[in-house]
């Protein structure tokens, strides 16, 4: 006999009820009401639970679908699990929707193991932290009409006149916003999360948002470029300096790629959008080309790339001669939009082997952990930054002794976009065997605070094993298998593009692409840097489309 046991709710009286950050302190713990989006769905729990039985099977035979698509695919060792469970990140409580349809999201929520500033309960470090949601991909591939919403908010609302974004959003939006005031976290607008915004408008233009959405945020952008360069190079000469307020927490000096990466990308990104629209890009070419040569001259030291201050840089939370984690994170942007390389791939890759070679340790019990500890005993993990060859400041950047799942997942993604698969594998490994579910929760990465959102990074790992690309603007799905995401030069592997999301069996010289939810529009599918003969059509569940001969 089967028993089915059915829980439901309906809670449609959110309320800002957790401690906002900026100097008014009465925004936090207050009765201002917020919603949840969901209840207007259904007008009580009974009403949903009997809409959810109505379609039991249906939804039973959906999730199946998505955990069979991951579960039976040639991606090596665990990595199916572990990639199919990354919508438990989106799908916790650090993100949430309003009744009016407002996509808000923490860092991550406060439990019995990550109790900080803010208690044990409620949100960590609201909200929509534009310089944390760097990392995060999940939501923008599984929901890009909800990460475009996240965009909008931080044009419409966030922006402060002069063209800059604040990293934080307060709720209810009508609230005043973080202009010219201390916001926290770092103090003044993150310099990474703004280039990250013009990155994330071009991503949401390729998953689907379209030209017109794009033309309506060009202006945006473009003011928000025009005071990145007006603040941190006024000169044009491609290379930001000065006071960079990061993710760290606290202010970056002096030239560094991890802020220079991101900034070249940016610069790509905005001569994309340029020409999809058809406006003159030249300007975000030559400083991009003068920037690419300037960072690399600067700062490659033959291994991998410093961090040079000027004279009057303070040089407090900084790591001069270090080899930091994420030293290279615009190129993993780079290579998930397309955008190619922005410094040069021989050094590239030999400061990516840097950063294995150096920071990823295993066994911490004689470790010192001045902050937080993410790893410990016989564990393996990535280190922020280490120091290889001396020369650790007295006062170093913030977390360089930290273990963060989410900079662990970029890094490892980028290792395969590169072809540095044994590299790769070894950083996920570290990863995945930390959160085993003996010791942690393999559903709850934690850093400050649990479901923490920067392990959302995950979702490139799968789009670099597959080698897959989808492109909105030209119907595109794009394929390219790791060796190890194949057996016998056969392969079967999970994909989502934009509107729906399916399965791709390659084997025989012939590639199927099977839709399980929603529907795929098509005019071309490359395959190993192959463009396959394909009618331009509408994939449903239920009829694949089959390409024999390839």
């Amino acid at each position: 006999m089967r028993v089915r046991f059915l829980i439901a709710w309906h809670f449609p009286n959110r309320f800002v009820d957790f401690s906002q950050f900026g100097p008014r302190k009465d925004y936090g713990h207050s009765k201002f009401w917020l919603g949840n989006a969901y209840t207007k769905a259904q007008p009580d729990a009974v009403a949903a639970a009997e809409a959810f039985v109505a379609r039991w099977d249906e939804l039973a035979g959906a999730s199946a679908a998505w955990a069979d698509a991951f579960e039976s695919s040639t991606l090596p060792g665990e990595a199916g699990a572990r990639l199919a469970g990354l919508v438990a990140d989106v799908r916790s409580p650090t993100v949430f929707q309003t009744a009016e349809g407002t996509v808000l999201g923490f860092e991550g929520v406060l439990g019995a193991s990550t109790v900080m500033w803010g208690g044990r309960y409620g949100g960590s470090c609201p909200l929509n932290c534009t310089h944390v949601w760097n990392y995060e991909q999940t939501l923008s591939r599984l929901f890009p009409a909800l990460e475009r919403d996240m965009r909008d908010t931080e044009y419409d609302v966030m922006q402060a006149p002069e063209g800059y974004i604040p990293h934080r959003v307060i709720a209810p939006t009508y609230h005043r916003q973080l202009w010219d005031v201390v916001i926290g976290g770092p103090e003044e607008p993150a310099l990474d999360g703004m280039l990250g915004s013009v990155l994330k408008t071009y991503r949401e233009v390729r998953q689907g948002a379209g030209l017109k959405w794009l033309a309506h945020r060009w202006p945006n952008v473009e003011r928000l470029l025009t005071h990145i360069r007006g603040k941190w190079d006024p000169e044009g000469t491609g290379v930001l300096r000065g006071i960079q307020p990061s993710t760290h927490d606290i202010d970056l000096c002096g030239v560094n790629s991890f802020m220079g990466t991101l900034w070249l990308a940016a610069l790509r990104a905005a001569e994309e959008m340029a020409l999809l629209l058809g406006e003159d890009a030249k300007d975000y070419r030559v400083l991009f080309e003068a920037g690419s040569k300037a960072f690399d001259e600067l700062l490659f030291t033959g291994e991998y790339y410093r961090q040079v201050l000027s004279p009057e840089d303070n040089e407090d939370f900084q790591w001069g001669d270090g080899c930091l984690a994420d030293q290279l994170i615009g190129q993993w942007w780079a290579h998930q939009l397309d955008l190619g390389y922005l410094l040069p791939a021989d050094h590239v890759k030999t400061a990516l082997r840097a950063v294995v070679r150096h920071n990823l340790r295993t066994g911490f019990a004689d470790f010192s952990h001045p902050y937080r500890v993410f790893a410990d005993g016989d564990d393996t993990g990535l280190l922020m930054c280490t120091w290889p060859h001396g020369g650790r400041p007295t006062v170093p950047t913030r977390y360089c002794d930290e273990v963060w799942t989410g900079s662990e997942y970029q890094v490892a993604a980028h290792l395969l976009y590169e072809g540095l698969l044994d590299e790769g594998l070894a950083v996920l490994k570290g990863l995945w065997n930390r959160y085993d579910g003996t010791r942690r929760n393999p559903f709850n990465p934690i850093e400050c605070g649990d479901h923490y959102i920067r392990n959302a990074a995950g979702w490139s790992v799968l789009e670099a094993l597959a080698g897959f690309r989808y492109n909105a603007l030209t119907s595109t799905l794009t394929f390219a298998p790791l060796d190890i995401a194949r057996s016998d030069d056969a392969w079967e592997l999970p994909f989502v593009a934009g509107t729906g999301w399916g399965v791709a069996t390659y084997r025989d010289s012939t590639l199927a692409l099977t839709c399980h939810g929603g529907h795929l529009d098509l005019q071309a599918v490359h395959l190993d840097g192959s463009a396959l003969p394909v009618d331009a059509q509408v994939v449903v569940p239920g009829k694949p489309l089959v390409i024999s001969g390839v």
